[in-house]
């Protein structure tokens, strides 16, 4: 039996891991052409987006009094000396690092270095719906990929139409139906599908 043969039949027993994500990473190394006309690159730039319960570490160079780490309340906001309430739910860690500096530049003669992290991620929400043995909510303490979202649903029903799966993502973009054909991914090499997700996003398998 080959190799794609007897990964096509663990799927198909859901038996699908980490493990094989990792084995994929290693073993293939091109980017074949099936799924190439929808805009995968488009959607790596958008990076992670704060959330409420997130915490955050804001540091101003060489004003240590300045410095804050502090959870996103259920507003959005987070505190800062000076400047008071400043919005950091749905937004990047650059968006709120370039809103700090723009509101304390006011206060200073040269303009501010302002740093912004996320030091613990406690929003961060994916959905698995369909044919998967464990679907649902999953709360991960990290950002994770398609693969990994798969792993963590306990692998595919002998149901499962798994060349025809849609991300459904909704952000300032607007809401889009993003595919993801496994057997590409695997046989052609087309790792670029396997897309950080971000919070919100739902994985559907038929």
């Amino acid at each position: 039996m080959s190799v794609i043969s007897r990964i096509r039949r663990d799927m198909r027993m859901g038996l699908l891991t980490f493990g094989l994500a990792a084995t994929v990473g290693l073993s293939t190394t091109g980017c074949g052409g099936g799924l190439r006309a929808y805009d995968f690159a488009a959607e790596r730039l958008t990076g992670y987006r704060v959330g409420p319960s997130d915490r955050v570490k804001v540091e101003v160079w060489r004003h240590d009094e300045l410095m804050q780490e502090v959870a996103v309340r259920p507003d959005g906001a987070i505190s800062m000396p000076l400047i008071g309430d400043v919005p950091a739910a749905g937004r990047t860690t650059e968006q709120i690092t370039a809103d700090v500096s723009l509101r304390l530049a006011r206060f200073f003669q040269d303009k501010p270095t302002v740093t912004v992290s996320v030091t613990e991620v406690k929003s961060y929400r994916i959905y698995v719906v369909g044919e998967v043995t464990r679907g649902g909510e999953f709360s991960p303490t990290r950002e994770i990929n398609v693969m990994q979202a798969l792993s963590l649903s306990g692998g595919f029903t002998r149901y499962a139409d798994y060349d025809r799966i849609v991300i459904i993502r909704k952000d300032e973009r607007g809401e889009r139906r993003i595919p993801f054909n496994l057997s590409a991914l695997i046989e052609k090499g087309e790792l670029h599908q396997n897309l950080t997700l971000q919070s919100g996003d739902t994985i559907f398998i038929p």
